[in-house]
This record gives C-alpha cells, structure tokens and sequence, in this order.
C-alpha cells in the first residue's frame, strides 16, 4: 500500500482538546480528526454535513503525525467575534461589547511530520499531486482558519510493515494500546515524554465516538519502543492513530 509523507508547518497553532470550554489550552500535535479536516481542504471536499470527513471514512483514510521541531507554546489574548448568520454586527449587545478577549494558548513556530495513506488510490495520488504542485483546492491551517499553514511533500511510496520484537526508533507518535506492556519503552534521559488523548473518530453532531491515547516526545527526539504496528516508509518509521 501507497503512504504520503509531508511537512507541514506554520507561524502558530492551535488545536482546541474536546474538553476545554473558555481560554482553551492546545494540543502539542495536530489531532487525528484535524488532520482529516486539513486533507479535506487541500481536495477542496465539502465541509456541508461533515461530507470531507464522511469521504474520508469512506477510503478508509489512516494518519499519523510527528515532531520535527521541539513544542513551544505561548498565551496570548484573542479577540472572538460573533459570526453566527454569516455577518458580524459591531454593536454593543452584552457587557463585554462586540468582541470577546479571551487568553488562547498556542504552539509557536511548529513543525510536523504527516503520515497518510487511505485504500481510495485514486484520492491518495490526487493529494500527493497537490501537495508536489503546491496547489491545494482551500487555504490550509494549524487549526484555527487564521493559523495560516505551509505543506511541502517529502515522499509517496510504497510502505512496508515492520516486523519483529525489538525496540525501534519512532519518527511519529505512538498509540499506547499498540505499545508492549512490559518494557515497551526504553526510557532515555534526554527525552521528555509526553501523553495526550484525541478524538479518533466523531459520529454524528461530531459527538466523539473513540479515543486514542498517543506517546511521544516533546523536544522533537525519537522514543525507542516495542510496537505492535510499525510502518517504514523510505527511512522514516511510524504508527498511525487512526
């Protein structure tokens, strides 16, 4: 089976967890239904009824994502707008007036590697082909639509399972239900582990349906771990999270 990899990066990101409500904080990676929602756009698939994500169900789409550059996050203050009925009415409505401060947290200057391959051939090859012209059908985003993101193609290649029992360096994050419980991870001083949970996949409403639990590092090393599915594509070793 085919796989793309691709860099993408961007000035500033944000990826809200489904269990933030106001001053959200951020994910440390792209989650596996923005990466969905980021494909959609550069196919330029509806976004009417969630049909981008629907068509990607569809094709059997399965990603994965790693750090090239270590996470940086900030806070600042954003100004939210209502936007609701497609116009926003500058006038003073409520106590807090036209607009909303709220303290958004952001990763900063993010770089990452992407993982994508899906059993709709025809579909792949037409992202890789955007992604090689640098033609994509929507602006793409680190989350929020103003995060203005760049994407560059580094591969489309035929990948290989890896197998075996011994410990492998890890270019993207890593499930942990995919991980051996005893001494799958080789803990290392020099790296800073972290888990996080995402939405793996939404049903109706976005209602979350499942959950996936990652590992990985956040300055950008690789973890070494025993894993149940490991793919190399060229010289890059990964997992995906869908």
């Amino acid at each position: 089976m085919k796989c793309i990899c691709f860099k993408l990066t961007g000035d500033y990101g944000h990826y809200r967890p489904y269990y933030t409500t106001s001053s959200p904080t951020t994910y440390s990676l792209m989650p596996p239904t923005s990466i969905y929602g980021l494909i959609g756009a550069m196919l330029g698939l509806s976004k009417d009824n969630n049909n981008y994500y629907k068509d990607l169900e569809s094709a059997n789409t399965r990603v994965g994502i790693g750090l090239i550059t270590p996470v940086k996050k900030i806070a600042m203050s954003t100004n939210l707008i209502n936007t609701k009925n497609n116009y926003w009415v500058p006038t003073n409505k409520n106590s807090s007036g036209p607009r909303t401060p709220t303290r958004f947290e952001y990763v900063v200057g993010q770089e990452y590697l992407v993982f994508i391959t899906m059993s709709d051939e025809i579909l792949l090859d037409e992202l890789a082909k955007r992604l090689e012209r640098h033609c994509f059908a929507y602006g793409i985003s680190l989350g929020l639509s103003n995060l203005i993101a760049d994407a560059q193609l580094i591969c489309y290649d035929s990948m290989q399972k890896v197998n075996g029992n011994d410990y492998i360096e890890m270019d993207s994050a890593v499930p942990t239900d995919k991980i051996e419980k005893e001494k799958g991870i080789k803990v290392l001083p020099d790296i800073k582990y972290c888990k996080e949970r995402y939405v793996r996949k939404f049903g109706e409403n976005r209602i979350p349906l499942d959950y996936v639990d990652v590992l990985f590092s956040t300055n950008a090393r690789k973890i070494s771990v025993k894993c149940s599915e490991v793919y190399k594509l060229n010289n890059f070793y990964f997992s995906f999270l869908t």
